[in-house]
């Protein structure tokens, strides 16, 4: 917490300090109260517990560290007060039709902040990608909604005979929003369109909601997921393979990050619908992982880009040689991005693996291929920015107090959350 609050000593403008203070304090709040997480019933429409708790703690935590790390945030501060507002209620609602209302709000300011804060012309594409996908996958779970509320619940659909296609309507929203191998073309395009603020809200929180309406519609129908397991874990384990090989030959280091994802989200995925004993907290830990390690590389890439006006990996050469203190925290969050130890994504890479494989021996094989490629391209990315004859082209750059805090603030709760990993279980 001293970090943040240091970070917001270090904003300039008067109003930027009250917030950051203010978030800091909000954050400071949800952190003590997460020591000893309880079932919260706020009202009869709200209501937290430990995965409310967590994911929100995570979304006060993303907003700040975009605040301290926005280059120009007062441009966006009205977009992004609306996502976190519309996120936060998604994580504490008690109504189902509240949770879908609030689910599909985040999107406008999404959509317009795609729209209207980037710079070329083809974030009108990236937009309609993302608009269209999400709202095409959400009209069957409004519909499934309308007609839970006419049948009182949702354990209704476990006694019809098509369990499987009412139980796939019902998830087709959430799969989308992760998104799943085979509905996540919108998700790279998006990233490369978006802003900064807009990739780390993106990458960090909105891919979570998917997995946290998986997690919350998970008892109610446990029957359609176990008829539906083998045929999403198949499709999700071949995307983590597909999705980090294609990371092998991208150029473009935003798009790269962003299939990155792709394939960590299958890793959730996959933890979810193994349901196992500690499947919960395998994707918990995962989501918190990710959600950090890939907003700080997309930072990273904002850095880059400020002082090389590209996102090519072919203009990026020899950094350890005139930026090595970029070089470190390069190599932290590539580090991080694999699994590698003491990281909390380590712990729950190693509880999703032995789920997935207790499930099915034989899907060791794709998660060891896809594994190998992440370490491969993450290897190769490393290497190719820092390790490579420097570019004649190449300025030399130094990076801010308010920068390094952002960093050093995104890869703190990486490592020190693994002396506290009983709160998640």
């Amino acid at each position: 917490m001293s970090l943040l609050i240091s970070a917001s000593i270090l904003c300039k403008p008067l109003p930027m300090k009250i917030n950051t203070t203010m978030v800091s304090l909000l954050l400071m709040v949800l952190l003590i109260q997460l020591l000893k997480p309880p079932l919260l019933i706020i009202n009869s429409w709200m209501f937290m517990d430990t995965i409310s708790m967590v994911l929100n703690t995570l979304t006060i935590t993303i907003f700040l560290f975009i605040m301290i790390s926005s280059f120009d945030y007062f441009k966006i501060s009205k977009l992004m007060s609306l996502i976190i507002s519309f996120i936060l209620l998604v994580f504490i609602s008690n109504d189902i039709m509240m949770f879908y209302i609030t689910f599909e709000l985040a999107l406008i300011p999404t959509f317009l902040l795609i729209t209207l804060k980037s710079n070329q012309p083809e974030r009108l594409q990236a937009s309609l990608y993302l608009l269209i996908y999400t709202v095409t996958a959400s009209l069957p779970l409004l519909l499934m909604i309308i007609i839970t509320l006419n049948n009182t619940n949702l354990t209704y659909i476990t006694y019809t005979n098509t369990q499987f296609t009412l139980g796939t309507l019902f998830i087709m929203a959430f799969l989308v929003k992760m998104p799943m191998f085979s509905f996540h073309i919108w998700l790279p395009k998006a990233h490369v369109e978006a802003p900064m603020e807009g990739s780390m809200i993106l990458a960090a929180i909105l891919l979570k909601m998917g997995g946290y309406g998986l997690i919350r519609f998970l008892p109610f129908l446990m029957k359609s997921y176990l008829m539906m397991s083998p045929w999403i874990m198949s499709i999700s384990l071949i995307g983590a393979m597909s999705t980090s090989f294609t990371c092998m030959y991208q150029k473009d280091l935003k798009a790269l990050i962003a299939y990155s994802s792709v394939s960590h989200m299958a890793l959730v995925i996959c933890s979810i619908f193994s349901m196992k004993s500690n499947s919960n907290v395998a994707t918990l830990l995962l989501l918190i992982g990710h959600g950090l390690t890939s907003s700080a590389m997309f930072f990273l890439v904002t850095i880059m880009y400020k002082f090389h006006h590209t996102r090519n990996t072919m203009s990026f050469k020899g950094l350890i040689n005139y930026l090595p203190n970029l070089t470190f925290w390069w190599f932290t969050f590539t580090a991080m991005n694999i699994a590698a130890p003491p990281s909390i994504n380590f712990f729950s890479e190693i509880l999703i693996i032995s789920n997935t494989t207790s499930w099915n021996i034989s899907s060791m094989i794709p998660l060891i291929c896809a594994i190998f490629l992440t370490a491969s391209f993450s290897y190769l990315l490393y290497s190719m920015l820092n390790h490579s004859s420097v570019s004649l082209k190449t300025n030399l750059h130094t990076l801010k107090s308010k920068q390094f805090i952002a960093l050093y603030a995104h890869a703190t709760p990486l490592l020190l959350l693994m002396m506290k990993i009983e709160t998640f279980f």
